[in-house]
């Protein structure tokens, strides 16, 4: 079992059998499964990063000037 940085997210990994030479990747990943709670975790986060970004939306472009003397009026409020 290893964990393996991926991203946001670790990844928890059992190695099944180790290879002398470099393979292709859909051979290599028969060498290796991850780990079925790593999976939901993974999954679990996503969503909550999904959820986090709906909740404060980017919007389409930079305000411009009068936009921003109304933002930093609104502030000092």
């Amino acid at each position: 079992m290893i964990k393996v940085p991926s991203g946001w997210d670790n990844r928890e990994i059992k190695v099944l059998g180790l290879s002398d030479k470099r393979l292709s990747a859909p051979l290599a990943q028969a060498l290796f499964e991850e780990t079925i709670e790593s999976v939901t975790k993974r999954e679990e986060n996503q969503m909550a990063r999904k959820m986090n970004a709906f909740h404060s939306p980017k919007p389409d472009h930079r305000p411009d000037k009068k936009q921003r003397r109304q933002i930093i009026k609104f502030k000092q409020q």
